[in-house]
Order: structure tokens, then sequence, then C-alpha cells
């Protein structure tokens, strides 16, 4: 693993483009360059949608980049840029003091730049710059006990420069501003080094309180709306219109045109992120190997990141934030499921990956569907007696028929999902949506598996990034010292009741962390024959989970019982396959996942194998140590390793006829 997070910072204009929009940024900086001036661009989206990856790249572009003297005096690109971040203007300031700053703060960079090119043109803007800020700084705190709410930006610095008496007016700046920007640029002509203007990077105006946004327009319009100058804002309109609530009040159809009216006296030209354009394959590949969650095989795999990137329009979208946070989220759960046991740190078959990250996905977006996979993993049992227990509403008959007509809600279980929907708005306008993501991870899920428990058990490893507040919360295990007590109290019984043919019992290895493992063979044997335990969350209680695979291979079918039937071997195999279900009914302290010991149905190099997996409730880790439940334990294992023993020779007899060799796939 290269990386355990993925960053939440803007793009750099030298990274690649990881989401397909290089036509869009390409097609605005030759709008910029043709454009005629004063002119004001809104970049627009919802935050964390890309705004100031495109202004760097903008940036770069048109401006490059400069942070000394030296280096503005070497400019060769077309235009001076000036980059404002107004949150960090912001921070522990008044609104006056914000506003002020920012004149200021934008005023003295244009200082900077002429006085690096041209010295003698930058006396005059330096004296008006210094006189405006003097007088505004001195006022701004006696002036602020008097202003009123939702007066404009203009009118904020205009009377504090009244309180003062003075002459220096916004307009003076304004035009020394002009006439210094103007001067600047002919002596460049002269010069040779011809510039097309001055570009303002107003960037986070969505971080700043919406009405000091809305100030901040206000103050751009009225004081840099120059000639040769571009401003470039990243704001998205509904900050603009939470801004205006003061002025306007709450927003409606009819006063919906003095919003956009106000916005668009501002604003020249409004160019929307194209997030729903997005091509995020790439992005997603690129990461989830970056963070160890696939590996580079699978990336080269179209079809898996194409579903990759399906999930991801289902549910958490394509912004850019909100895809960085799943790709954490993963990345987290990814490093402590690794922890908790060895063999999960091998990589994963596509179909458990895309499962996986299905859920991930659903915990994100969607937490009340989340919560109701909690309640009931197979989500296609979903039935009435599931809608009065979620206290769903009934349809009406003409309500079903209508669905019914529908792909996405055409069954019963999606019509559960439907309903589920329509108790929140969010989830109602994404029903459709959420109806085929859950087909989706349905179709994931192989032949022959249990989808109730496949999604039990994944949604088991992304419990720790829930968020969510459950009537009963899990308990937390610290599994390798319960672990450890436990094989020292089971290992001294088990190594009494020894079965045949096995040579010893043993622990196979010193370390445990989530897994116990005891061998059943000899060390120089390795991992020949074994049994494993760990501890596991259920919905309301813990188990002990015990697990052993007696390797028989389905290398013909998908089905390991049709397999055995060519190479006559079912028989025998059913009649131990009886064995198991009678000892379940002896133990009625373990329950058996599989019963019957059925084939998995997780194909591997078209290999099969039957599960053997048991688990043993109990309420908290001091129960699971007491002598009497060990000794049931100890008894219930040594009984599973006598019937495994009678499986094996048969495994070898089996899989001989398909010519396959067992002890090479243990």
């Amino acid at each position: 693993m290269s990386y355990s997070s993925i960053i939440d910072v803007p793009k750099k204009a030298s990274e690649s483009d990881l989401f397909g929009i290089d036509k869009y940024k390409n097609g605005l900086i030759k709008f910029i360059r043709n454009s005629d001036t004063p002119l004001t661009i809104a970049i627009q989206g919802e935050w964390g949608s890309g705004k100031t990856s495109l202004l760097n790249s903008l940036q770069e572009v048109l401006c490059g980049e400069y942070g000394s003297a030296e280096d503005i005096k070497n400019h060769q690109h077309d235009f001076y840029g000036i980059w404002i971040n107004t949150w960090q203007y912001s921070l522990m300031r008044s609104q006056e003091e914000t506003l002020i700053s920012i004149v200021s703060g934008i005023s003295n960079k244009i200082l900077e730049i002429i006085n690096s090119r041209h010295k003698s043109g930058a006396e005059k803007l330096g004296k008006s710059i210094l006189n405006f800020g003097s007088r505004i700084f001195k006022s701004t705190a006696a002036f602020a006990a008097e202003k009123v709410i939702g007066e404009g930006a203009a009118s904020v610095v205009e009377n504090v420069l009244e309180k003062e008496n003075s002459n220096q007016t916004i307009k003076s700046l304004r035009d020394d501003l002009q006439e210094s920007i103007n001067a600047c640029l002919e002596n460049d002509a002269k010069l040779k080094a011809s510039k097309k203007g001055f570009i303002f990077f107003i960037d986070d105006l969505d971080r700043v309180d919406p009405p000091v946004a809305v100030q901040i327009l206000e103050l751009l319009k009225n004081i840099f709306d120059l000639h040769n100058c571009i401003f470039i804002l990243a704001i998205d309109y509904d900050v603009v219109v939470k801004g205006l609530k003061p002025k306007f009040g709450e927003l409606t159809e009819k006063n919906e045109r003095e919003f956009r009216s106000f916005f668009d006296k501002i604003i020249q030209m409004p160019f929307s992120m194209p997030v729903t354009t997005y091509v995020i394959d790439k992005f997603l590949v690129e990461n989830l190997i970056r963070i160890g969650y696939i590996n580079e095989p699978q990336g080269k795999q179209a079809e898996l990141a194409e579903k990759f990137s399906m999930i991801c329009n289902l549910s958490v979208g394509t912004n850019p934030r909100s895809l960085k946070r799943l790709m954490n989220t993963i990345s987290l759960i990814t490093i402590i499921n690794n922890e908790m046991d060895d063999a999960a740190a091998e990589s994963k078959e596509s179909d458990y990956l895309l499962i996986n990250f299905g859920l991930i996905c659903i915990q994100i977006a969607y937490p009340q569907i989340y919560k109701c996979l909690s309640l009931e993993g197979d989500f296609k049992k979903w039935n009435e007696a599931f809608a009065t227990k979620l206290k769903l509403r009934v349809l009406a008959p003409h309500e079903i028929e209508k669905l019914n007509k529908s792909e996405e809600f055409d069954e019963e279980w999606e019509q559960i999902v439907f309903r589920i929907c329509e108790k929140d708005t969010y989830l109602s306008n994404r029903a459709s949506q959420i109806s085929q993501l859950l087909n989706l991870i349905a179709s994931c899920i192989k032949d022959g598996s249990n989808l109730g428990e496949v999604i039990e058990e994944v949604m088991e490893l992304s419990a720790v990034t829930d968020v969510q507040a459950f009537d009963k919360p899990k308990q937390a295990v610290n599994r390798g010292p319960v672990l450890k007590d436990f094989a020292a109290k089971i290992l001294p019984l088990l190594k009494t009741k020894l079965p045949a043919p096995f040579p010893t019992v043993r622990q196979q290895s010193k370390k445990v962390q989530s897994n116990l493992y005891i061998a059943y063979s000899k060390p120089s044997e390795g991992w020949k024959d074994w049994v494993g335990f760990t501890i596991m969350n259920q919905k309301e209680s813990l188990s002990l989970m015990m697990w052993v695979h007696p390797w028989l291979l389905a290398v013909k079918s998908k089905q390991m019982r049709q397999d055995l039937k060519e190479s006559a071997c079912l028989e025998k195999f059913e009649l131990i396959a009886k064995k198991f279900d009678d000892l379940m009914v002896q133990y009625p302290s373990f329950t058996m996942s599989y019963p019957g010991i059925t084939s998995s149905g997780i194909a591997k190099d078209k290999w099969h194998v039957p599960h053997l997996t048991f688990h043993f409730p109990f309420t908290a880790p001091s129960e699971i140590l007491e002598e009497k439940n060990i000794i049931e334990i100890a008894n219930f294992t040594t009984e599973v390793m006598k019937l495994y023993a009678e499986l094996l020779p048969l495994a070898d007899e089996h899989n001989a006829k398909f010519g396959v060799n067992t002890k090479l796939t243990q």
C-alpha cells in the first residue's frame, strides 16, 4: 500500500486530469484570452466540486505562478495573476474589517506587480493605497457599532470614509488603480512584453458567511470593475441566495427574479462545474490501487472499473470531495480488516470487492438504507412483515399497479425500498437509484451463496465507519487477548481428546491477533490440517466462530454436488453430511451456517469448497472462557475433526478423478 489516505486538497495545475474535464478547462481558457474587459466570471459548483482545482489550472496557463519580485520581473505569460483567498481574509475579523482587508489586499498586490515591473509608475498608487488604508482601519471599529444590517459593501466603505471627512473616496481609489494598471500595460508594450491585463482569482467565497460573501461581490463590482481586469470567482449561486436573504427575505417564486438580477448584475459569465459529466473511472481505479483496495491486474479490468463507477454514480455521486472521503473510508476499513485477519490482506475477488464497495457507498450516501440492511441483510426477502416492523404505510392498489409497471419497483422487496424512501425527501428523489444499486450488488453474489449471509458478513467489516446511532450498539471486542486466553484453556483439553488419524494438536502460530489457528498436523507439514477460531459481532450478541475446510473441489461446474456425482463420490459425501446434521442436534448450543455443508459458491480458479462453519453465541468475553463452555467447545471441536477426517480420503478420491492434487490447494 503506497498511501493510507487520499488528501482533500485542490489539484495542482501540473497534476493529470482524472475526471475528464480538460475540454471544459481549455474552452474556458480560450474564452478568457479573447474576452473584452472588464469581465467577471463565476465558477459555480457545490462545495468540493473542484472549483479551486480549476482556478489553479487557469492561473497556471494564463498567468503562471510567481512568488518573488524577480519572478514578476521576468513574467512571460499573457496576464498578471492575483490570488485572493477570501476565507483567510475573514478569519478573526468583523464583516467591516474583512471588506477593508480585501480592498487593501487586492490593491497592494496590484501595487507589488507594478512596482516590480515599473517602479516609477507605482509611486502615486502606493500613496493612494496607503492613504486609503490608514483612514479605513482607524474608522472601522467606530462605524461597526452603527452599521445597519444588510447595507451594501460600497456604502460600508463610503460611510467609514465620510466619518473621517476624507476626500479619498472609492471613486478616487478606483481611478488611481485604473490609471496605474493602464500605465503598467503601456510600459509593457513599449518594452515589447505586451500583456492583456490582470486576472483576479477570488477563492473560497463559499466558506465565508453568505451575507459577507455577497458584500464582497458588491465590493468587487464597485471598486475593481476596471478595464483590462478579469475577475474569476469561485462561488455557488446558492451562497448568493443565502447571503441575500437579509435583503430580500426567503426565496420564493415571486422574488426569485430579484435574487437572479443581483447575481446577473455582478456576473457577466457563469460557468458551472460539469460534475455530472465527470468520468470517474480513472480516478477510482488509480486511487483504489493507491490505497491497496485492488491490485494492478484488477485495475486493468475495464468492466470492474465501470461497475465501481456505476456504484458511485448511484450513491455518493461524482463530487471530488465526496469521492476522496469514500476512498479514505475504504482505506481505513481495509487496513483494520487486514489487521484482524492476515488472510484478508490477500487479493480479494472482484465480486467481493464490489459488494463491499457498494455497501460502504450506501453507508455514506443512504444511512437509512444501511440501517435497514443491518436489520435484514437479505434485502430480497424484504416483505410486508418487514414493512410493518419499519412502520411503513400501506400502498394503495393503484400505487402497486403503477409500481409493477416500472422496472425498478416491480418486485415486492423493491416496493419496500420505495416505501422506505418516501419517508425522506432526499431518499425519495433517489429511490430509483437506490433500487438499481441494490440490484447491482445482488448481481455480484454468486449462485449458491446466501444473499443475507454475504451482506451481513461484509457489513460487519464496514461497521467501524458507520456514524449512525443504532438502538443497541455492537460490542467492541479486542479479539487478540481473548483468543490467546481461549487457546491457553482449550489446547490441553484438545490434546487429551486427539482423534485418529491426526498425530498431534497444537497452536499453529504464536501470534494471535484476530484469528486463532489450531493445527492437527506436525510443524513440518505446515498448514495441512487445521481449524480456525475467531470472535464475531452478531446483531445483538457475540459468537465464537469456528471453521474448517476439507478441500473438496468443484472443478467442472459451480456446484460441488454436481461434480461429486460425476466422480461417483456423492453418495459417500451425503452420508457424512448427514452426520454433520446429526452432530448439530447433539450440540444445540452451536449453529451451523450452512446445514448440509453446502457449496460456498465463491469461485476462485473454478474450485469450490464446502462450508464447515459453526457459531457458539455468548454475551461477554469472560463467558467464553468459563470452564463449562471450554469443555463443550473442546468436545464439539473433537467431533467435528472426526468427521473432517472422514472427508479427507473422500476429497482425495474425488479430486484425483479430476486430476487435481488436493494437497496443493491447502
